[in-house]
């Protein structure tokens, strides 16, 4: 009970989050479907991203970590696509337990895609034990 409140938390502090803007958003959480990415330290991570008129792109990142225990580090990147590959603008960080959220804003050039790519990593006892990534949808300015 305790997780899936945990759960249903995040998931709406995720969507108001990104709904302000109503930019992109992508996230994936653990799934009975055998296809689907599983987990063993992570609930979920997402990544979002709009761009406004003026260039001013706000950037979203969370990362919920299973285990209470266990602590994480969670890696925001945004990233443009350019001549074949994407390569990082801005990094922001954050560590913590449970949820880790990030939310920034940075101006970006325009003639080019954008997306929000997020990293997350999970330890127990300082060991990593799982690295997750998610990628936001890519938003063209």
């Amino acid at each position: 009970m305790k997780k899936s409140m945990r759960r249903i938390v995040g998931t709406l502090l995720a969507v108001c989050i990104l709904t302000s803007g109503m930019g992109a958003f992508a996230a994936e959480e653990r799934s009975s479907n055998p296809v689907s990415v599983m987990w063993t330290h992570t609930d979920f991570i997402s990544a979002g991203l709009t761009i406004g008129k003026l260039g001013y792109a706000t950037c979203s990142a969370s990362l919920e970590i299973t285990n209470s225990t266990d602590t994480g580090t969670l890696y925001m990147k945004l990233q443009r696509y350019s001549n074949g590959t994407w390569n990082d603008v801005y990094t922001w960080n954050t560590s913590g337990s449970n949820r880790l959220v990030l939310g920034e804003n940075y101006y970006v050039t325009s003639g080019y895609t954008y997306r929000v790519h997020a990293i997350g990593y999970v330890y127990t006892g300082g060991t990593l034990m799982e690295t997750t990534t998610q990628d936001s949808q890519q938003v063209y300015y």
